[in-house]
């Protein structure tokens, strides 16, 4: 299923990610906080751990469409992919210009139930750094 990342933000106050983000495989579920501007921030609900800052995917990066397996679109019970949104983690930097985007590993969320997956995109050329500011600018 190729995904088609939606520019806007999501009315979800929770996510659940069954096998946690990458390297942080115990917390299985995040607040989703704000949106204003396609950015959020994934605070964790049942543990202590760190807070991420997590960006619309098609906000930022209007032509990035990654696809995703059979295998992962059933886990998220992804039939449609208009119910799919798109979130890259954020690397924030010194000050926004060295703020980036990770293309490479994005969080799927399926928009009907609050389930997600950090997919690792094997195949596909997407970069690890994607820089946020250049994305923006192209708005």
């Amino acid at each position: 299923m190729t995904t088609a990342p939606r520019p806007h933000a999501t009315e979800l106050a929770t996510i659940r990610l069954h096998e946690g983000l990458v390297g942080f495989p115990d917390t299985e579920s995040y607040s989703v906080i704000g949106g204003d501007g396609g950015v959020f921030e994934l605070a964790p609900v049942d543990r202590a751990g760190p807070t991420f800052v997590a960006a619309v995917a098609g906000f930022f990066f209007p032509d990035y469409h990654p696809v995703l397996d059979d295998v992962t679109a059933q886990r998220l019970d992804l039939s449609d992919a208009d119910d799919a949104l798109v979130l890259v983690i954020v690397t924030v930097g010194s000050d926004i210009s060295a703020a980036y985007g990770n293309l490479f590993a994005p969080v799927v969320v399926n928009t009907r139930t609050g389930a997600a997956e950090q997919v690792v995109l094997s195949g596909q050329d997407f970069p690890l750094r994607a820089p946020l500011v250049a994305a923006a600018a192209g708005h």
